[in-house]
């Protein structure tokens, strides 16, 4: 594909409030694209009369935001932008990067489309006015991940949206149909997201399924398919970067497409039948007792309807194991009680643009009550939102002064910030007569401080109490001497939105209660536990939340057996709610 030169595509950002943070945040895959005019002239070419089938949605829509946008305003990442009803969004400047990126994919359509025959009928219009602003060539809208997401929306809303067109303006919306998958096919260079090269092959094969004489987008979109798969999916059938939520995106993608070919007549090839058993596999073990998933490197909590959606096609049975060593959850089940610790590995580089600086953070369920969680994000949070709660100050585990347990740094190849580290993670279980204990250490802080963070459960089988103990020791090899007299560390447990607290007797104790069950949870601490406000964004809208903080001061030479580099804490069942 031939270029621009770099300050005209900087240009093109400009005038922006989230212009800096976009540029920063977003690298390489948040630039305009660099088409020449030459690279623009090959998207010309025949267009389809129709579509011979469409894919069915499989992701969930929300009613409520379409009932919003068809009343005109529309919400994206904190920005609103409000119009007469049943009017576009686009002519004046959008308020944000953001904001247009999350236009111009269309994910939005499918909820116009569950707010009844209004909404379909908005969409019609809507695509009709894009089409005619931006269907043959924008430098932001067209960038590869965003076209990617916008095709296999359109080709979902076709029955609704594209169909009952007249027939002037349905031809125009297939020309512009027609050359975006040109773009999907031949930009194969476009510096992408692990999410956009996934989706450029899922919209390749459902277009080679869809388009009369697709035989090329299909037959290159398999070959696409099965390469994202190979270098995306783990063994284990969870996703590089251990997000459950993604793993669950990517599994109704899949069933989608293999929904899309069987439909057609078309065989579907092996490894589409095989890695999808593999990940409902995967994603059974990280489904949580609500019907969620669990909340992990920035993911939601799929309890929009995500992790229903992906298992609805798989019959009971998987996901019983306890411990995913790729995927690097630990999980054990006391009760009523289900608890899970992250002890993943550090991911390659070119792996890491959604991982969390989360190592030995850990998750609490009391039953389908969620207690102990994480910050937790989703795609409509901004780039800097998106980016904050993968930090270490967004998980519930110990975080050394204001740092993260992983060194961030922009990928060569895409721009994108990803976690290097940390190094030296092992974890191993042992289950007594009456209890399980879990035990994890990591050594992202050893090359600043020499300082290993240890962290010890001790679960009962009743599911009425564990007991943690996290500590920072400086291993008998180190040497240094360089470190300061006293390193502070913070302890921090992310409660849910659900969960109301209430003094103890003293500033050590609190009272968690949650709010569905009546049931009430006792947290004591060796040290005071302050309550700060937070925020939980693994759902959409996102909510006040509150985070415990247990705060302490290392001895930088200290060995982690006792105070002060040692802290334990419980968490007790005081009342059952019954």
């Amino acid at each position: 594909m031939a270029m621009m030169g770099d300050g005209d595509s900087k240009a093109l950002l400009e005038g922006y409030p989230d212009t800096d943070s976009w540029v920063e945040l977003m690298g390489r895959v948040g630039e305009p694209s660099r088409a020449s005019k030459m690279y623009r002239m090959r998207l010309n070419g025949p267009a389809p009369d129709l579509l011979m089938s469409s894919p069915k949605s499989g992701h969930p829509a929300n009613a409520q935001r379409g009932a919003t946008i068809l009343k005109g305003k529309w919400n994206f990442g904190g920005a609103t932008l409000e119009t007469p009803e049943r009017h576009a969004p686009w002519g004046p400047p959008f308020p944000s990067l953001h904001f247009a990126d999350r236009i111009h994919r269309f994910h939005w359509m499918r909820d116009l489309a569950a707010a009844g025959s209004s909404g379909e009928a908005l969409s019609r219009a809507l695509i009709v006015s894009w089409v005619d602003h931006f269907g043959r060539w924008d430098a932001f809208a067209w960038r590869l991940d965003v076209t990617a997401d916008r095709v296999i929306n359109w080709m979902a809303a076709a029955p609704f949206a594209i169909t009952p067109l007249e027939q002037s303006a349905r031809a125009a919306v297939l020309d512009s149909l027609a050359r975006q998958l040109r773009h999907l096919h031949l930009a194969q260079d476009e510096p992408t997201t692990l999410h956009g090269a996934f989706r450029r092959a899922i919209a390749l094969v459902l277009a080679g399924a869809c388009l009369p004489d697709g035989e090329r987008y299909l037959e290159d979109g398999l070959k696409a398919l099965e390469a994202e798969l190979a270098s995306q999916l783990l063994a284990d059938g969870g996703h590089v970067s251990r997000r459950p939520s993604r793993l669950a995106e990517m599994l109704i993608d899949m069933h989608v497409a293999e929904d899309l070919l069987l439909r057609m007549g078309q065989s579907a090839p092996g490894f589409l039948t095989r890695a999808q058993s593999r990940m409902q596999n995967m994603l059974k073990f990280l489904a949580t007792p609500d019907g969620g998933c669990l909340v992990g490197h920035g993911g939601s909590d799929g309890l929009d309807g995500l992790v229903k959606a992906a298992l609805s096609p798989f019959g009971e049975g998987g996901g019983r194991f306890a411990f995913a060593q790729l995927t690097g959850y630990h999980r054990i089940q006391a009760d009523k009680l289900t608890v899970y610790i992250d002890t993943g590995e550090a991911p390659a580089a070119s792996h890491g643009q959604l991982c969390a600086a989360s190592c030995l953070s850990v998750s609490l369920f009391d039953g389908p009550d969620r207690l102990i969680t994480q910050i937790g994000g989703n795609a409509e949070l901004d780039a800097e939102w998106q980016f904050a709660v993968r930090r270490t100050a967004a998980q519930s585990t110990l975080q050394i002064g204001r740092e993260d347990s992983a060194v961030f740094k922009p990928a060569a190849d895409t721009g994108l910030m990803t976690p290097i580290g940390p190094d030296n993670v092992s974890a191993r279980r042992l289950e007594e007569s009456s209890q399980f204990l879990l035990e994890a250490q990591h050594g992202g802080w050893r090359a600043k401080y020499g300082l290993i963070h240890r962290r010890r459960l001790y679960i009962n089988k009743d599911g009425k109490r564990m007991t943690g103990e996290d500590s920072l020791s400086r291993p008998l090899s180190e040497n240094r001497t360089t470190a300061p007299e006293h390193v502070p560390f913070f302890i921090r447990f992310q409660l849910h939105p659900d969960v109301k607290i209430a003094p103890g007797p003293d500033e050590r104790t609190l009272f968690l209660g949650l709010q569905k069950s009546g049931r009430v949870w006792r947290l004591r601490s060796e040290a005071p536990v302050s309550v700060i406000n937070s925020v939980y964004c693994a759902s959409i809208p996102g909510r006040n939340a509150q985070q415990l903080v247990i705060k302490g001061k290392a001895d930088p030479m200290g060995d982690g057996g006792s105070a002060p580099n040692r802290i334990r804490w419980a968490l007790s069942l005081v009342h059952t709610g019954e």
